[in-house]
């Protein structure tokens, strides 16, 4: 295949030592890929089965997204955000970006013909739950990172949690005594007995889980 000689000439971000961001922040771009050479260690260590999809996926460094997105298939990373994230954040992030890609929303929402925007609230509902029910992250990362949470939504599926949730929450952690308290307890209950914690799953939630490991071990969701 014939290279246009002036895409010869185009680098991308990580391509560069240093960058200036758009506000005008200059941060170590080669600092970052490194963090993110790190990052990608932790989560093999942390959830193997997480850990196989990092290298599997194709990141894109751009400036056209605020945070970090996902199209299913590639996980698009804004630098200037990823790199003032510490390094328990960057974990959390990249992880809830995989985790969209295992738990196949993308076609979940389309399929079912969702809202883009209120699919996307569900979505990041389920994923932040399901990351600290496996113990990957902590609610107070979560918090941090100022991600959508919220306990009312335990166990439950993305569809479920499509039909209940509002089409805009107030961005960030959802928190009060009484979830509080019910944190606690089912934080005691999970360290204790596997077996509860199943349980807590709706049945939704499971056939959701079940259907995106089928289609990945049938090379539906190519990552």
């Amino acid at each position: 295949m014939f290279i246009n000689e002036k895409l010869r000439e185009v680098k991308r971000w990580e391509d560069y030592d240093t960058i200036k961001c758009p506000n005008g922040q200059v941060i170590d771009m080669q600092k970052l890929l490194d963090d993110m050479e790190r990052v990608k260690v932790a989560l093999v260590h942390l959830e193997p089965f997480l850990g196989s999809m990092v290298n599997r996926i194709r990141y894109i460094y751009t400036f056209k997204v605020k945070t970090q997105a996902t199209d299913g298939y590639n996980i698009f990373v804004n630098p200037q955000f990823t790199y003032n994230l510490d390094f328990e954040q960057k974990v959390f992030v990249l992880g809830h970006e995989i985790m969209h890609c295992i738990m196949d929303h993308l076609r979940r929402g389309k399929q079912a013909g969702h809202n883009p925007q209120k699919s996307n609230i569900a979505a990041d509902y389920e994923v932040n739950s399901s990351l600290v029910d496996l113990g990957f992250t902590t609610e107070n990362i979560v918090k941090k990172s100022k991600a959508l949470f919220d306990h009312k939504y335990d166990g439950m599926a993305y569809e479920q949690i499509y039909a209940r949730n509002p089409s805009n929450p107030t961005q960030g952690y959802q928190s009060n005594s009484s979830q509080s308290k019910q944190a606690e307890q089912n934080q005691g209950q999970r360290g204790s007995d596997s077996g509860n914690q199943n349980q807590k799953r709706s049945k939704e939630y499971v056939d959701g889980w079940n259907q995106a490991m089928k289609d990945y071990k049938a090379g539906k969701i190519k990552i």
